[in-house]
């Protein structure tokens, strides 16, 4: 099988834009690194067809967002503030350097199915797309092989998540810090007793959360539940409700955002539980003051999602113009807001 420019660029070690550079002689490449091509070159009898020549830089000014969804009836894309304010953020870096971006949506059985590559990666082989952000990564999607691929090939990609991979650029937010922070905030408090909402994508996070719950705070109870953003999720918030406060006496709640706990809010108040008297809430905003819409006030960290895509955008735009930067990722510290919904027993 013929060599690809793939091939040349790992044995060269460099990124498939640097040779593309070269060959292009588009800009100046350091002699050492135009010397490893072309060794590389040599050992493979690569010849340049014009694809190999336009693979990267004959750029489409576009810059993929990947983000998947739940196949959830009534449920959107947009309709989380996580997803707005992170395509708010990319949006305004990429439109100061005249790019635009396009989304690329995909179910998770759809990213991981064996038998086609995700959408994304066919961006990428079909040169559609300049570089890539994924929203986020998941434990299951770190081991996908295209992703795998993908960072081994440095091709120009940016992941929302704690880093994984020697190769990629990451965005990361400190989750495991923050909500056991959150669960820390609670438990100061005098709350010894708190369902704990999560999100299943951030699963491969959950286990050293509880791991540090149990070491640092061994008299805390947590009842640990995932949540699916749906407005079907309503009925199993009742559910929780009965089960979890009513009967096994929590009297602190925390959630991972303010649409689930807008949510909780209405079904608090359709069982007449009263918020704090009865139950403390704890969550997670994504848009600054987004908690202070809600009755009452919610008390909240804040995770910047808009300043980490404008970060993941710039990130990436270093990438794709290969100006050696050292820069390997960028993290960001969720601020907590203190409103009137955790009340100290």
């Amino acid at each position: 099988m013929a060599a690809s420019i793939y091939d040349v660029a790992k044995r060269a070690g460099v990124s498939i834009s640097t040779v593309s550079r070269i060959l292009n002689q588009s800009a100046s490449v350091r002699p050492e690194k135009v010397q490893a091509v072309m060794e590389a070159m040599e050992y493979y009898h690569y010849e340049p067809n014009q694809f190999a020549r336009g693979l990267v830089t004959q750029q489409s000014h576009t810059i993929g967002i990947s983000l998947y969804h739940s196949t959830t009836p009534g449920q959107s894309l947009f309709d989380l503030s996580y997803n707005l304010q992170l395509l708010k953020g990319i949006e305004s870096i990429l439109a100061q350097q005249n790019y635009s971006m396009t989304l690329i949506c995909e179910t998770e059985e759809e990213i991981y199915s064996k038998d086609t590559p995700p959408k994304y990666y066919e961006f990428m082989m079909q040169k559609r797309i300049d570089g890539l952000i994924l929203g986020g990564i998941s434990s299951s999607l770190q081991k996908n092989s295209y992703i795998t691929r993908m960072l081994e090939e440095k091709f120009p990609l940016v992941y929302i998540g704690k880093r994984f991979h020697p190769n990629g650029l990451h965005i990361y937010a400190h989750y495991e810090q923050y909500v056991f922070h959150m669960l820390h905030t609670l438990w100061r408090a005098g709350h010894r007793h708190i369902l704990f909402y999560h999100y299943y994508f951030h699963g491969q996070y959950q286990t050293a959360i509880l791991k540090q719950v149990s070491e640092q705070l061994p008299d805390l109870k947590l009842y640990p539940v995932s949540a699916i953003e749906s407005p079907f999720f309503r009925n199993q918030l009742i559910q929780d409700i009965e089960e979890y406060v009513q009967k096994c006496g929590c009297t602190a709640v925390c959630l991972p955002s303010m649409e689930l706990t807008r949510l909780l809010i209405g079904v608090c108040g359709q069982l007449e539980i009263s918020i704090p008297e009865q139950l403390s809430l704890l969550s997670v905003e994504h848009q600054k003051g987004e908690g202070e819409t809600l009755y009452p006030p919610v008390s909240a960290f804040y995770v910047p999602v808009q300043e980490m895509g404008e970060g993941a955008a710039k990130l990436l735009l270093h990438a794709i113009s290969n100006d050696e930067s050292q820069e390997t990722g960028r993290e960001y510290a969720p601020v907590y807001l203190p409103r009137d919904t955790v009340r100290v027993l």
